[in-house]
């Protein structure tokens, strides 16, 4: 029931204050647009149903890579909340594709913790536990409605090799460890329990 995804683009250096550079990165994730809306509704039993966790409404994803780095785009339907919030837009990696390994599978998040200097904390799963340890930093620029992430090859233990890794950006996780919170909190792209494949 989807659009069959583009085919990978040629490798290229991004500079993260230009973009105009990812005009030609493909492929272009896509997620549903304004599935953020604050719900408020009355159920049996006068039992109220409420959820106002819905925050920034991701529309857009694209990832671009060199022999040095992988770089990770995203893009907002409206202006992106302070970089201040908790759970504010994490990027959950799962570099060998493989469930056995990291949380659920992702083997690094990044932008778990918050930076203002120009960067966003890497962290590394340890075990299968909702257990991160710091790995490194990468590069960030954050625009009104766009994050352009550098990541250091090295740091997501890809060096010299083909990239072929699946990846998940979330928003406002409120119950964390708990893979069914992407169900029911915040934003989530691609939807639910899938994940977006980028591979070589």
């Amino acid at each position: 029931g989807i659009e069959k995804p583009g085919r990978t683009s040629a490798a290229k250096t991004v500079r993260l204050d230009d973009l105009k550079a990812w005009n030609d990165v493909s492929p272009v994730y896509k997620d549903y647009r304004g599935d953020v809306m604050h719900r408020y509704c009355s159920g049996a039993f006068n039992i109220t149903y409420s959820n106002n966790t819905g925050r920034n409404d991701i529309v857009e994803a694209r990832v671009a890579r060199d022999k040095k780095n992988v770089y990770f785009y995203v893009r907002t339907d409206s202006l992106l909340s302070s970089r201040s919030d908790k759970n504010w837009m994490v990027l959950f990696v799962d570099m060998d594709r493989d469930k056995a390994t990291g949380w659920e599978g992702y083997d690094f998040a990044i932008n778990r913790k918050v930076s203002s200097d120009g960067y966003v904390s890497v962290e590394k799963g340890e075990g299968s536990d909702w257990n991160w340890k710091n790995a490194g930093r990468a590069k960030v620029v954050v625009y009104d409605k766009v994050i352009v992430i550098s990541v250091p090859r090295e740091l997501l233990g890809s060096k010299g090799k083909k990239l072929d890794f699946e990846f998940k950006w979330s928003d406002n996780m409120q119950e964390e460890g708990n893979p069914m919170d992407f169900y029911v909190n915040g934003d989530v792209a691609p939807s639910a329990r899938f994940n977006y494949v980028y591979s070589e």
